[in-house]
């Protein structure tokens, strides 16, 4: 390391030698933003077979429900707990993002397309992740349940 660049850590506060450090060490994968990395259909229901192996689920077919607004709310809140299992089951960050983003589509798409809100929490708040996702995920159909969900939700007052 150059003196210059060792003078200038000397004059770094403790909470910023914190935070240098801290990004230091953050691997590539922390940083990556993996919803979107996975955000289209293909790549969604690719990484979910691997999730379904041995389960008797069909990637194909919850990603097809999700998006369909034809799908019943109970079948919507079954989908929601398999990818919360997945989450947990989950062995790397694109599987952790592809259970995630079937949590998020099947929240988003009972709201949308059923008017209903099977999740403990308040729709509203989604509204920020669910704009994000829908303005940024490469995915059509993805795209338009969350626009769906967003359209459902009452106007924002800002």
């Amino acid at each position: 390391m150059a003196d210059t660049e060792i003078s200038i850590l000397d004059r770094c506060s403790g909470r910023q030698l914190k935070e240098l450090l801290a990004l230091a060490a953050m691997d590539e994968k922390t940083t990556r933003n993996w919803l979107l990395e996975i955000g289209d259909m293909e790549q969604l229901e690719y990484i979910l077979t691997e999730m379904c192996d041995g389960t008797g689920q069909s990637a194909h077919s919850l990603v097809q429900a999700v998006c369909s607004p034809r799908t019943p709310v109970e079948i919507l809140i079954a989908i929601k707990s398999t990818a919360k299992l997945f989450a947990v089951a989950a062995e790397a960050p694109a599987q952790k993002a592809a259970a995630t983003l079937l949590y998020h589509l099947s929240v988003a798409s009972a709201l949308g397309h059923q008017g209903r809100n099977i999740s403990s929490k308040d729709p509203a708040g989604r509204r920020p992740l669910y704009r994000d996702l829908a303005a940024e995920l490469c995915d059509d159909e993805l795209t338009a349940v969350f626009e769906k969900a967003i359209a459902s939700l009452p106007s924002a007052s800002h």
